[in-house]
Order: structure tokens, then C-alpha cells, then sequence
């Protein structure tokens, strides 16, 4: 690693959070780091966590190990906001998948090749083609065996991979295959980012979504997931307490 890497390294470490390092960027810097990401010559990942990957990560070290990886990893869940006030080393920035996918196929999609793959039959393609027609996106849906999707991938020649395979299939997949495939600059996971893009799933209101309620909002619209809003809830406030508790006693 050189200085420089090392200082850009530095840099970007702000929160560890049950630990995994959680990188506090607005959007518009993400944008910046992503557009570098795509000219220096290298392969790059991207992670956006909500609560529920801190309690797997918690259980899991190969999977927190990959978290930490990452080139940027994000907080997207409003859980790891809260978690870090409690903290008492506050996440000023969330950043959302649906909003990141939206902005970077706004920023490159005109100049750069991007892939979608993931989710079920259809939401790819239909996420895509609401995204804009004249962009350069091509897609996969479905969960298929790695082979064919890294076949088609190289084939399309893309350079900004998504994947929504969900958590953590796609933080796994990505760090396994990201090296097979040469031309993609930047893999990220996005999770359900294709079902809300393609209007599969609706999204929590505004209000909603500001005041941290989206596990509310799916519960309600989809409420065989409770055993997963409780791990995302109920758990990581335990565990987030827990840790403040150990951070007081070590001092």
C-alpha cells in the first residue's frame, strides 16, 4: 500500500459500528470517490449496510471480514444511524440504494456500460428500462449458478455492476467473483434497490423514511418479514447496547 492509498485509506475510516467500519461521505463526495474508482485501474466494491448486516456481521467474520473490505461501506439503514448516536459517534449521512443506483446511472450511465443483476425475473429489466431507456444498462434477473452470470457480465463489456441478490448472497458473490470479472470497475450491493426502482414493491413515505420507520412500513406491506425486522430491531439494540456498555468499562 503507498502513502497515498494509505492516506485516502485513513481518510474514509470514521465509525466502527459492532465492529464494522461504517465510511460517513455525503452523496455527492460517494459520487466523486466512485467516478475515481472507474479510472484508476483497479476493481472496487461497495457495501450498504442496515442494521440487520451488523447483527449478521456480529455472528459471521468471514462476512464481517468482507464488510471491512470494502471500498466504501455505507450506511443505508436507519438503525446504523441511531446505533452510532447511542454510540455517541453520530453518522451525520445515510445514503440510500435506490437513491445511489438512481444517481450514478444519472452521473455515468451515458458514458459507462452498467449491469443489473439480481432479483426476480423481470425486476431488473423493468427497474432499467424506468431508470431510462437510453442509458447503457443491461440486465440478469433471477438467482442463477455464477458461471452463466459472469459469462454474460464479461460479455456486456460493463464497468459498474449492481447486484441484488440480497443479504449477504451478494456481498458473498461479490467478493468471490468480482476478480473473474476483468472489465467491472465497481460491484455494489444494492439489496431490494430493483424491486422498488421497477415499482414491484412500493416505497415507504417520505416521512416515513426520515424518521427511520421503513421497518415499520415493510412489516406492514410485507409481514412474513417480521422475524428479520426483529433481528434488525430488536437485536441490534441489545447488541448496540451492550457495546456501549463495554466501551464505558474499558475506559
Amino acid at each position: 500500500m503507498t502513502i497515498s492509498e494509505f492516506r485516502n485509506l485513513k481518510e474514509l475510516v470514521n465509525n466502527y459500528i459492532l465492529g464494522v467500519r461504517i465510511n460517513d461521505l455525503p452523496k455527492e463526495e460517494v459520487l466523486q470517490k466512485i467516478e475515481g474508482f472507474l479510472s484508476d485501474g483497479k476493481q472496487h466494491y461497495v457495501v450498504l449496510p442496515y442494521a440487520e448486516f451488523l447483527v449478521k456481521a456480529k455472528e459471521d467474520f468471514e462476512f464481517k471480514e468482507i464488510l471491512n473490505r470494502a471500498d466504501l461501506c455505507l450506511a443505508e439503514g436507519f438503525g446504523v444511524i441511531f446505533g452510532s448516536r447511542i454510540l455517541g459517534q453520530p453518522i451525520k449521512n445515510r445514503i440510500m440504494g435506490v437513491d445511489l443506483v438512481k444517481a450514478i446511472t444519472d452521473r455515468f450511465g451515458q458514458k459507462r456500460k452498467i449491469f443489473f443483476f439480481g432479483a426476480k425475473e423481470g425486476a431488473a429489466k423493468k427497474a432499467a428500462e424506468n431508470l431510462g431507456r437510453e442509458l447503457n444498462i443491461e440486465t440478469l434477473g433471477g438467482f442463477i449458478d455464477d458461471s452463466r452470470a459472469i459469462q454474460k457480465i464479461n460479455l456486456s463489456g460493463a464497468e459498474i455492476l449492481f447486484v441484488g441478490l440480497g443479504m449477504p448472497k451478494q456481498e458473498r458473490w461479490i467478493a468471490r467473483n468480482l476478480p473473474q470479472l476483468p472489465r467491472v470497475k465497481i460491484a455494489i450491493g444494492i439489496g431490494g434497490a430493483f424491486d422498488f426502482i421497477s415499482g414491484r414493491v412500493e416505497r415507504a413515505p417520505k416521512w416515513m423514511q426520515k424518521a427511520g420507520f421503513e421497518w415499520l412500513w415493510r412489516l406492514i406491506i410485507q409481514p412474513w418479514r417480521i422475524r428479520r425486522i426483529y433481528r434488525s430491531v430488536a437485536v441490534f439494540l441489545w447488541l448496540i447496547i451492550g457495546e456501549k456498555i463495554s466501551r464505558r468499562l474499558k475506559k
